[in-house]
């Protein structure tokens, strides 16, 4: 299966910005993780909103 949504947990700050924008409210912030998932990357809109709002660029939308 491919990856729609890839979210490099090494540059994510958990800012919840992406969260907070997403139309489908797939993405959410694991606080123990302290890094942004996403819950069903099949309802992605592929609108790459996340993508854009991510000023650490953490975010690809395939």
């Amino acid at each position: 299966m491919n990856k729609i949504v890839i979210i490099n947990k090494k540059l994510c700050v958990a800012c919840e910005e992406c969260v907070y924008l997403c139309p489908q409210n797939i993405l959410f912030v694991d606080k123990n993780a302290n890094t942004c998932k996403v819950s069903n990357e099949l309802l992605c809109d592929r609108l790459r909103g996340c993508e854009d709002i991510c000023e650490v660029k953490a975010i690809t939308i395939k």
